[in-house]
């Protein structure tokens, strides 16, 4: 009897510690829950907005830009000179080879003067991610709100024209190219920025003119001869890898745009070539000047061109053609182009 009662007590003794045990931990627990957070501060920032809000007239209206939040445009000065680089969102490799190239922020002229390389990307959903990071890394890349396709080079060409007038409103004059192009900075800057320089408050657009100077662009070249086929006459217009506008020419251009609502033509023959018409901006041809300016487009790879042409001022890698593997070429061709200067 008494061991019954003994064993009893124990159990009623196990009993009651497990019911403190279990309501010490229950009540430790709604501390930790009902505890107050510890506020933590993360610093955000915007991208800043431009400088200057201009008019869109017709098709500028639907185009939208989102900038790096780390872009600083009060540090560009007047002699720092904008290079907008058209860019493909996926071609992520390739801009990081041309930051390490000819488009690494240095200094010329004695420390005069400054080009600043800008990726102009278009919109694609499955990379959003990977170019905001790219953004928040680097302070060049501008992403607008447009489809990454040949089909609207036209707007994009129009977007860099744009951008340079909204957000850097005091710069004369901008420099427009692709990320297919691989430039000898030593002729750039000593040849042909001279000649921009010297015309930079007229109405003009420089660069290669000429049906002779005209780059093929694979099956979308099929649209552009479909569009404006050769007997509607000789559009005069810029070769697409390299020119140069006026601050006034990109003015006339874009006020020309007020009743133009759809772009039906190809980029390349409409904005420097039918659109410039209209604006009746002027032209100086690179093409008169062989003797100092020269290119290469698809030909062989740029490592040698460059190596054969000192008067050589771009060169097209291989991505031009559509090879996924061209990022080594950018440093080929940039050590040639170091042993020239």
């Amino acid at each position: 009897y008494y061991g019954r009662r003994r064993l009893k007590n124990l159990c009623l003794l196990l009993l009651s510690l497990l019911i403190l045990l279990i309501l010490y931990y229950r009540r430790h627990d709604s501390k930790r829950e009902t505890a107050p957070a510890i506020p933590i501060h993360v610093e955000t920032r915007t991208a800043a907005s431009p400088p200057v809000s201009l008019k869109r007239p017709g098709i500028l209206s639907t185009i939208e830009f989102s900038n790096s939040p780390y872009l600083e445009l009060n540090l560009f000065s007047s002699n720092t000179i904008p290079v907008l680089v058209l860019s493909r969102a996926c071609n992520i490799e390739v801009r990081d080879a041309i930051r390490r190239t000819w488009g690494f922020h240095r200094s010329y002229r004695d420390n005069s003067l400054r080009l600043k390389i800008f990726f102009l990307v278009g919109t694609d959903d499955l990379l959003t991610e990977r170019i905001r990071m790219e953004q928040n890394i680097f302070d060049d890349v501008i992403q607008v709100s447009i489809p990454d396709m040949y089909s609207f080079i036209a707007y994009k060409e129009l977007s860099a024209m744009l951008w340079v007038r909204s957000y850097l409103p005091s710069h004369s004059f901008y420099l427009k190219t692709e990320d297919d192009v691989i430039i000898n900075m030593k002729i750039l800057v000593n040849d042909f920025l001279p000649i921009i320089e010297s015309v930079y408050k007229q109405n003009i657009i420089i660069g290669w003119f000429g049906t002779e100077h005209r780059v093929p662009r694979g099956n979308y070249q099929k649209f552009v001869n479909a569009m404006i086929p050769p007997s509607s006459g000789n559009i005069n217009y810029a070769m697409s890898l390299l020119y140069a506008m006026t601050a006034t020419a990109a003015d006339r251009i874009m006020e020309t745009l007020q009743d133009i609502e759809l772009i039906e033509y190809p980029g390349d023959p409409f904005v420097t070539g039918i659109l410039r018409d209209v604006a009746k901006v002027q032209i100086s041809n690179l093409a008169t000047m062989t003797d100092k300016f020269q290119y290469s487009v698809a030909n062989e790879p740029c490592q040698t061109a460059f190596s054969k042409n000192l008067n050589l001022l771009i060169c097209t890698s291989s991505l031009h053609t559509g090879s996924p593997k061209s990022m080594p070429e950018y440093f080929d061709a940039w050590n040639v182009l170091i042993g020239e200067t």
